[in-house]
């Protein structure tokens, strides 16, 4: 009878590791539950709410701006506005004849001009002046009779490393709603880059931009920021001491949407590895969801993949909220599919947006 039992384990253990034959219980006693699973797709509605797809890209970048409640979504090639009720208000698009230079916040500079997304209606927003193109101006003059002058009478204030000039930078005044672009001097470091953040310094001190306070928004499930990185509470701890390397760890967040793996069906397999003798050490197959909101659950599928010999199923998806503290404000979560091979894959990938239709 030992022995029985032993030979049934290990040709159980040899099936489900080395090949696509699935014997997992969940999937045999649930089979008929698990195919009336909705795919992930462009649109999913139940109960009150309503999922959709805006991009179609992995990683895109997910930001909070509360001053004037909107978020913006930046996933090559495209910058994306949602509304507060999760609705998409403005779309621009990172195409050749936008002259693209830099994204700043809520802001997008190109060679002719700057698109606000904080503004009702985002549009090009043409210089008023373009300064010092020719850098005749020396760094004293720059300092005292330009950069002091236009910063302490501007209401927005952005550093760019990114311009059309060859090793200049660039700050930009906004003015009684006119723009002026202002060129460093050649040989100045005024602008410098620490990190991913650009910087100013002016005589030691350190000068701030003048922008909109913006967050990004968190998975405390998987405890996974919503930046293109996908930063983790472990990767920031280290570096984060005095919270200057990612502010927001130190924000509550909300956790109202919970994604939980139901199962997972092999469908197909790789055998990497330079002596590997075909021995499976990776699947990939379709993993079926709960995704619970308020007490409301959709049921779904797409794909995923998982080590060979009990490794963890890999879903790629994380619902991204606000912080708590600006939970009052919208209603609205993110769900991100970040699938990250093009193999097997079913072309899912993207942004979509969680929002409540209900009364």
């Amino acid at each position: 009878m030992v022995i029985s039992i032993v030979i049934i384990l290990v040709a159980y253990a040899a099936i489900q590791s080395g090949s696509v034959i699935n014997l997992s219980p969940s999937l045999l006693w649930n089979r008929a539950k698990y195919k009336k699973f909705a795919e992930l797709q462009e649109k999913l509605q139940w109960d009150n709410f309503l999922m959709y797809r805006v991009t179609q890209n992995s990683n895109g970048s997910i930001r909070y701006f509360p001053e004037k409640n909107f978020f913006l979504i930046a996933s090559s090639p495209y910058f994306i506005k949602i509304d507060r009720t999760g609705n998409k208000v403005f779309e621009l698009e990172n195409s050749p004849e936008l002259k693209f230079l830099d994204a700043i916040n809520c802001y997008v500079t190109t060679e002719d001009g700057i698109y606000d997304f904080s503004a009702e209606k985002p549009h090009i927003e043409h210089f008023a002046e373009i300064l010092n193109t020719d850098s005749t101006i020396s760094d004293k003059v720059w300092v005292e009779d330009f950069f002091g002058k236009f910063y302490n009478t501007s209401d927005a204030v952005l550093y760019s490393y990114h311009t059309e000039l060859i090793s200049r930078e660039a700050v930009y005044f906004r003015q009684n709603g006119k723009w002026i672009k202002l060129y460093t001097p050649k040989s100045s470091s005024f602008i410098y880059a620490e990190g991913s953040k650009i910087q100013c310094k002016i005589n030691r001190e350190q000068i701030l931009p003048k922008w909109q306070y913006e967050h990004f928004l968190k998975d405390v499930q998987n405890a996974t920021y919503s930046n293109e990185l996908r930063y983790t509470d472990a990767y920031i701890t280290p570096f984060n001491s005095d919270n200057t390397f990612f502010p927001d760890q130190k924000l509550d967040y909300t956790n109202k949407g919970k994604v939980k793996t139901q199962a997972f069906a092999k469908e197909t397999y790789t055998t990497e590895g330079y002596l590997n003798p075909g021995i499976p050490n990776e699947f990939y197959g379709t993993a079926y969801y709960d995704l619970a909101i308020e007490n409301t659950v959709l049921n779904f599928k797409t794909v995923a993949n998982r080590a060979s010999f009990g490794g963890d199923i890999e879903t790629y998806l994380h619902v991204f909220e606000l912080p708590a503290k600006y939970a009052a404000k919208s209603n609205v979560r993110f769900l991100t599919y970040d699938y990250s091979t093009n193999f097997h894959e079913n072309k899912k990938q993207g942004v979509y947006i969680i929002k409540n239709i209900g009364n």
